[in-house]
Parts: C-alpha cells; structure tokens; sequence
C-alpha cells in the first residue's frame, strides 16, 4: 500500500512539472538584404509565433499590456504645419523673435524620422526654411539668414520659392543666394544601411542601394528617405559641406535594446552587446527561452538561421538552417517542428556557440560601394515676380533690424 502511494505522488509530482509550460518569447527576425521579400522579416516572426501558441507545453512571452497614455504624442508633420502658421502670424505682428522661436519648434519636427519620411519632397520644408531666412533678415541676421535661405534652396532644388514673390528685396536676395550656391564647390553623400541593398531616396529622386556614395552634391541641407526589408521607413535630413563628404547610416528604427538587437541581426554579426540587448528583452518579459534570427536570400528561396537564448544562463545556440520558399508558402511544419524542439529540448535547443557568431554562415557579401551622380539637373530658375516692382538699391550697411529682437 505505502508504495502504491510512493508511486502516485511520484507520478503526480512529474505530470506537475511537465504541465508547466516554458515561456518563448520570439523576437524580430531581421533580413539580410534588401533582395530579401518584402515584409519576410515579420512574416517569419509571425508564424513563429502562432506555431509557439499552439504547442501545449508552451506560454508566449508577451508584453504586459500598457495602459494608454492619457494624451497620444503629437504626430510630427501636423505639429510642424501648426508651428509654421504659428509663425507666419508672429510675423506678420513683426514679432521676429516669437517667429524665430515657432521655427525652431517647426523644423525640428520636421528632421525627425517621422516627419522626414511623411514629407513627400522636400517643398514644404523649404518654405519652412525660407520663411526663417525671411525673419532672420528682418532681425538683421543677414549670415544666419543667407544659411537658411541656402537650404531652402538645395531642399527644393529648381522650385521658386513663392515666399520671393512676396517682396522685390527677397526676391533679389534668393537669387543672389542661388548664384553664390552654383558657384561653391559640391559635396558628397554617402549611404550605408543595415542590412545592405536598402533603396534609397535623396530630394524625392532614386540614387540606388546603398551602400551608395552620391557625387556633385549641392552644399545645404538635404531630405533622405529609405524604405527597409521589414516595410518600415525611415528618413531625415543631411547637411553638405562643399567639398567633403558625409556619411548617412540607415537602421532599423528604434531605440533600446530592441534596436541594438535589430542592428546586429542586420548586420549579420551578434556579439556580447547584442546578446545583452536580446537579454535584457528577455528579463522584461520573463521569458524562460528567447528566439530570433535572420532571414537571408538564397538561389532556392530563402533561408531561415534561428538562435536561442536561455536570458538566466545567457547560453547562446544556433538552431540548423530552415529552407523555405520565397513565399512563406512551407513555412508551417518547419516551423512548428522548431516549436516542439523548443517545447522538449528547452534550453539545449540547437548548438552552442561562441561569441561573435554570423547568424548566417556562407550568406552572399554585402554588395560594393557604387557612386552615382546627384540625380537632380540644375537649371536656372525664374524667380517669381514680384506684384510691386521697386528700384535696385544697395543694401543698407550697417543692417539694423526691423524692430528690437
């Protein structure tokens, strides 16, 4: 009798433990390349996830449901709108410096990521930038001035500003700023993404995939905007200088530990700051196993390189290649056949590997630098003119401004 009940304590003791299930959480797989389909990167991560779901013996590690914020963040693109208004009334209240002030809002809106990629040429912000030349002239601020209006200038390259037909004087003053603009040496631009062969944009015009470095480049400020494997987009402004050169690094957007994990995956290369990252992801959803890996190209489709991560014992193992069709159309037994490993094997998933580790080994080099020319032909510009003509006259020396700043 004692050891029928020895037995069955037994037996209850294990089927206990076995119905505890391990908490997965499956993290962003990352393309290697832009060739990869689009959107491959969270489709593989999708249908990862619902294969995790459906295992018996597996949780989903999710993250705790937030409480919404009682008032949303502004968007900036309609933020940098209303600031602009805002300022053309200070403006014409000849208030220059609430002007001033209302600009600056304005246009760091606009180089935000998320302002950059909603503009769909670089128009608008031009304006922005002319209408600051505009204040800054009547401040008295004729170098600052004559900067802004440049970039209002190589921001929307062949476009008059209508801010010039306002006033004979501006309109004058632009196309000095124009000539002087034509005559300075150019610039270069150079783009690198992770992961490379991301398509790139620079003033609403293609200049190839990056890595790409754009050639005979207007000094001023410039709109990029790049569109990554994953479907995000992202953007910004760069600033030429005449004869130098200056580099763009297009990333997966983000920040924390989800974007050092988003980076290194990318870029094909983990090492112990990426293994902190996906650990620290891992602690806060306190996950048991953490997987994620990249998603690369192949001559048969693509192929799948996973990796787990035990967050308490910070082990890394590579899990065998997945070959899939470019589709995903495969994708479930493979998967799922993934999913029961990870419900059986816990922790031993895989092999180990040590650090830096390529995710995947024997994917095709990052493609060579090209140099293209700035895709954007100069031609001489009209400017618009002005409902009230007056005569030429000198510019007053010394410049005083309009009103007190």
């Amino acid at each position: 009798m004692r050891t029928v009940l020895l037995l069955s304590l037994l037996l209850g003791a294990s089927s206990g433990a076995q119905g505890t299930p391990r908490r997965v959480a499956v993290l962003p797989f990352q393309a290697l390349s832009g060739d990869v389909p689009g959107r491959a990167g969270p489709r593989v991560t999708q249908r990862l996830t619902t294969e995790v779901r459906g295992v018996e013996r597996l949780e989903l590690a999710e993250p705790p449901s937030a409480e919404p914020a009682a008032e949303p963040p502004p968007e900036a693109l309609p933020q940098a709108r209303a600031a602009v208004k805002e300022a053309e009334s200070r403006r014409q209240q000849q208030d220059f410096a609430g002007a001033e002030a209302w600009l600056g809002q304005a246009l760091d809106a606009y180089a935000t990521p998320a302002g950059a990629v909603a503009l769909p040429n670089g128009n608008e912000l031009a304006d922005a930038y002319a209408l600051r030349a505009a204040v800054r002239y009547s401040q008295g601020r004729d170098e600052e001035a004559a900067r802004a209006l440049t970039f209002a200038l190589t921001l929307s390259p062949g476009r008059p500003l209508p801010l010039a037909a306002t006033s004979p004087l501006f309109a004058r003053t632009v196309e000095r700023v124009r000539v002087a603009l034509q005559e300075q040496p150019r610039g270069s631009v150079r783009f690198v993404s992770m992961p490379p062969g991301v398509p790139v944009t620079l003033d609403g015009h293609s200049v190839e995939s990056a890595p790409v470095r754009v050639v005979e480049v207007p000094p001023g400020m410039h709109l990029w905007r790049a569109v990554l494997p994953s479907g995000e987009a992202t953007g910004g402004l760069v600033e030429v200088l005449s004869g130098k050169e200056v580099e763009v690094k297009v990333l997966p957007p983000g920040e924390g530990p989800g974007a050092v994990l988003a980076a290194a995956l990318a870029g094909n290369r983990l090492d112990a700051a990426a293994v902190e990252a996906a650990t620290a992801l891992g602690h806060t959803l306190r996950a048991e196993l953490v997987v994620f890996g990249t998603v690369s190209r192949t001559d048969r489709g693509l192929a799948v390189d996973a990796l787990v991560l035990a967050p308490g014992a910070r082990t890394l193992r590579r899990v065998p290649r997945i070959a899939l069709d470019a589709d995903l159309l495969d994708a479930g037994p493979p998967l799922r056949e993934l999913s029961s490993t990870l419900a059986s094997r816990g922790a031993q998933t895989g092999a180990a590997v040590s650090l830096p580790v390529v995710p995947a080994a024997g994917a095709a080099p990052a493609p060579r630098l090209v140099q293209v020319k700035y895709p954007v032909e100069e031609k001489p510009v009209s400017a618009p003119k002005p409902a009230v003509s007056t005569p030429d006259r000198a510019p007053l020396a010394p410049r005083k401004p309009l009103v007190r700043p």
